[in-house]
């Protein structure tokens, strides 16, 4: 049953449409597969990070105004920036794919961990898995459970960036210009939500 739930709760972040999501589409389509991989990665290890903040009793550090704050602050800020260079300046260079640097791979790794990470809503989840987990069944069942889910997650985004690679290929220059662009608005929007968070508590 915990294999279940974990599943479960795995397949239900895909409700959870956020900035990390379209950064991946975005990444993928620029980069093709492998910087859509490097996101999942940079994701899947700010996801692991927040899950063991959330076991290991710093849940009050966490909740502090401070903390919140400046989370807030950050993540939106590292969202505007790339939203307005999204808009500003989408890059059409989709021919690069399969000579991608190292360092490149690393910086969309880096981004993917960041954008996840310094959001408190990701935060929110998590303590929210661990709490439901951890009242079903005893610690160490919960803790598997909890890996399943970060099994499938990192499992559904990895066939996000293998789609979107796919899809790339069919999207004319112009019309994959504007969906960077949208791209971008909606992480200017995102940005904007968490900017604004510490302020409507």
């Amino acid at each position: 049953m915990a294999l279940v739930t974990g599943f479960l709760l795995g397949l239900g972040t895909l409700l959870f449409i956020g900035p990390v999501f379209f950064y991946l589409l975005k990444s993928a389509i620029e980069g093709g597969f492998k910087a859509g991989l490097s996101v999942a990665l940079g994701i899947i290890l700010g996801d692991m990070l927040c899950l063991g903040i959330a076991l290991y009793g710093t849940t009050e550090f966490i909740a502090q105004p401070t903390f919140v704050f400046w989370a807030s602050i950050i993540g939106g800020t590292i969202l505007l920036a790339m939203g307005l260079k999204y808009v500003l300046k989408p890059n059409l260079n989709t021919t690069v794919k399969g000579r991608l640097q190292k360092s490149s791979l690393l910086v969309y790794g880096i981004n993917g961990f960041l954008i996840n990470f310094v959001n408190p809503f990701v935060f929110a989840v998590w303590f929210g898995f661990v709490s439901y987990t951890e009242a079903l069944y005893d610690h160490g069942t919960a803790l598997f459970s909890l890996v399943v889910t970060l099994v499938v997650i990192f499992s559904t985004d990895v066939l996000k960036a293998l789609f979107a690679e796919r899809i790339s290929h069919l999207i004319e220059p112009q019309k994959l210009k504007n969906v960077f662009r949208v791209f971008g608005i909606l992480m200017i929007c995102f940005s904007i939500r968490l900017l604004l968070h510490p302020f409507l508590q």
